[in-house]
């Protein structure tokens, strides 16, 4: 059966795709970093010689049937896919190593939604309920969730209040202490991003706080 990670169109990258985009070009030249990322594309693959993947097997198969009800759902029914995913967390989320990873998938996407409709301050609570349940794997590909999982907070927390980006700043910073030693590329570019995109904050609120002088 095919792995997890290529089974379905990644939601992973809607937290973060908001700044990717406007940014790739600056990236290309300011840290030689290309993002690979967008909504179609699903994370990179875990280095099997380190950890594998999890993978889904007949066990894992009513946890897949079920996200991907709810990722068909998002466009015309957001509200049962939330639901839907709420139910993929709750049914799987201390099951197999397949069935957690689409578990933290659920929140990620979740949170995705909610910032979508405005909704800014329960995608945080979301953002952050992956990392209260998922916080101590150590399989790669769900920590690759996690680190999505933590971008996407800092950038709602800046959508919260662009006038005080000091929590969005320290989640930032909190991405490379956290997943600075993970043996992955997705990882490391966020990370790379993420330092970035600290760093555009930074300037911005820097000039707007000289334009209210």
């Amino acid at each position: 059966m095919r792995p997890v990670l290529s089974c379905y169109r990644s939601r992973d990258a809607r937290g973060v795709a908001s700044f990717i985009a406007a940014t790739a070009l600056s990236l290309i030249f300011v840290t030689g970093v290309v993002p690979a990322l967008s909504h179609a594309q699903p994370l990179p693959q875990a280095n099997a010689q380190e950890r594998s993947a999890p993978t889904l097997d007949a066990r894992d198969l009513p946890a897949q049937t079920l996200f991907n009800q709810a990722l068909s759902m998002e466009r015309e029914s957001p509200e049962k896919a939330i639901a839907k995913y709420d139910e993929v967390m709750q049914r799987y989320g201390r099951a197999t190593p397949g069935a957690r990873q689409l578990a933290a998938r659920a929140l990620l996407n979740k949170g995705g939604i909610l910032v979508e409709r405005g909704d800014i301050q329960n995608a945080i609570i979301t953002y952050e309920r992956v990392e209260r349940n998922f916080g101590n794997e150590k399989i790669l590909a769900i920590r690759e969730v996690l680190a999505s999982a933590l971008v996407s907070k800092a950038e709602a927390l800046y959508k919260q209040d662009k006038d005080n980006p000091e929590k969005a700043l320290a989640a930032y910073a909190q991405l490379e202490q956290q997943f600075g030693k993970d043996d992955s590329d997705f990882v490391k570019r966020l990370i790379d991003i993420s330092k970035w995109r600290a760093t555009e904050i930074q300037v911005n609120n820097k000039m707007a706080l000289s334009s209210n002088k």
